[in-house]
């Protein structure tokens, strides 16, 4: 029926969340007239929430760049609510290549500062000077590259990875082994295993080393002499 439409804004992640692998987000601001010349109602967003939100049909989801396929999908908002003048939206990571390779780097580092909403306008009223939104059916909130809206703040990163990477060391190398003795990382993904060792040997060292090893050279891969060096070094940090 009506045309899907953007809004974009200029908000960083509110919480980066290292030791649960999680972010939230605020996908949309409420109240403030954009350059489009529209304002969200502070209502606009209840009734689409309730009723699609993750305690409805669950159907909206967190994307990039408003790329309506799976592909481009972090999967669907497990919390979706109202926050002061925000939609806030809060999600995990999942072990998948979008969400390590692409999206939580640039969360964790702070880079993905814009978001954007996908909705359909339901009820409208128009103004001398703007246009109100008053209800909307809501799709998706998007990490996008450039924020349009000018009357929205830019969000601190709460918690940084650097700060907490000394207490997720261990759980890291345990992650890993257990992946290893799944067979996780046979066939076309033994070359991930080595990506793997390698964050955890930057986790273990010290950083001064760590910058030294920054370049390693690149060897034949060996499966089983791999996991006899997890093993001793985690005996070794136990210990």
């Amino acid at each position: 029926m009506n045309t899907i439409q953007h809004k974009v804004y200029d908000l960083k992640a509110l919480d980066v969340d290292t030791s649960k692998r999680s972010v939230k987000v605020a996908i949309a601001e409420m109240e403030s007239i954009d350059r489009d010349g529209d304002v969200f109602d502070k209502s606009a967003f209840d009734k689409t929430i309730g009723e699609r939100g993750p305690n409805g049909s669950n159907e909206i989801w967190h994307l990039i760049n408003h790329e309506r396929k799976l592909e481009s999908s972090l999967g669907k908002f497990q919390k979706l609510y109202k926050e002061g003048k925000y939609i806030v939206g809060e999600n995990s990571y999942r072990d998948m290549f979008l969400w390590k390779e692409v999206a939580w780097p640039l969360y964790e580092s702070g880079d993905i500062s814009q978001h954007s909403v996908g909705f359909t306008v339901l009820n409208q009223q128009k103004n001398t000077n703007h246009n109100v939104i008053t209800e909307v059916a809501l799709w998706e909130g998007s990490a996008v590259l450039w924020g349009a809206n000018p009357n929205t703040p830019t969000f601190e990163v709460v918690k940084s990875f650097l700060e907490q990477k000394k207490e997720t060391a261990f759980d890291y190398m345990a992650w890993v082994i257990k992946k290893l003795k799944d067979g996780k990382y046979t066939g076309e993904n033994e070359s991930l295993l080595v990506n793997e060792l390698q964050e955890v040997s930057a986790l273990f060292l010290p950083q001064e080393t760590a910058q030294k090893t920054e370049e390693p050279q690149e060897t034949a891969l060996d499966v089983s002499k791999l996991k006899k060096a997890i093993d001793i070094q985690l005996l070794k940090f136990v210990k």
